[in-house]
């Protein structure tokens, strides 16, 4: 017998959109600077947003950002890998007595259940865990289009969790605290839409985002510091292995 999905039937088409709207404000909000100077990027964003979400789309800048690369480079760096607004999961969620960990292990363990790997970042970095939606709404895609049923299952049940444990109760507030930073108004757009992309991804799959453990309020200063958090260098895209 083939496992059963709660989430109903959906066109492919539809999941490769979402997918590929997830995995392009996951470059977005990346290190590389270039990725939001490119109108081409922009416009294939829009083009993609518009068929999923048409107010979400109309949100989304006509122009670049009027900064140079370097500009843009040292903001992202001063501002979020330097933890001002600290874009990963354990920081913007109260730890437990536990502290991070637990987080960052259950984070990764579904990285690794799709044979996924983060290199040189915590797993629970806003971009690694957009690109990992990404890529198992992308599988889900291709395992319907296969009649794979019991894999498209699969995905979906990841999806559903993922958004409901981790990203869901988290990226509103992260996405607030970068929309009031005038300093980062180059990534407001990318995170707004990230936060709805999520929050569109739960109504779909029929989940609420779990609040039991308490997100931090939209502002905290200094930002909180993981005490037991693993050294990072910037967020590389997720692999798959070599």
């Amino acid at each position: 017998m083939s496992a059963t999905s709660t989430t109903p039937s959906v066109p492919t088409e539809d999941l490769d959109a979402r997918a590929a709207a997830f995995a392009v404000v996951a470059r977005l909000l990346g290190p590389d600077p270039a990725v939001l100077l490119d109108r081409d990027v922009l416009d294939r964003l829009r083009e993609v947003v518009t068929g999923l979400d048409p107010v979400a789309a109309e949100e989304l800048p006509d122009e670049p950002p009027r900064a140079t690369a370097d500009e843009l480079s040292r903001r992202w760096i001063r501002w979020f890998e330097h933890g001002r607004i600290a874009p990963y999961e354990g920081s913007n969620t109260l730890v437990s007595a536990g502290g991070v960990t637990p987080r960052l292990a259950d984070v990764a363990g579904f990285y690794r259940a799709f044979g996924l790997r983060v290199h040189h970042e915590r797993p629970d970095h806003v971009v690694a865990e957009l690109e990992f939606l990404a890529t198992v709404l992308g599988r889900e895609a291709a395992a319907r289009r296969d009649g794979h049923d019991d894999a498209a299952a699969t995905c979906d049940r990841a999806v559903r969790s993922f958004v409901r444990d981790h990203l869901g109760p988290w990226i509103g507030v992260w996405a607030a605290r970068v929309v009031a930073e005038p300093e980062v108004v180059a990534w407001a757009p990318a995170a707004r839409l990230a936060a709805r992309l999520t929050e569109l991804e739960a109504r779909r799959r029929n989940v609420v985002p779990l609040q039991t453990d308490a997100v931090v309020p939209a502002r905290v200063d200094p930002p909180l510091v993981d005490a037991d958090a693993e050294p990072s260098c910037g967020a590389d895209p997720i692999d798959s292995p070599d």
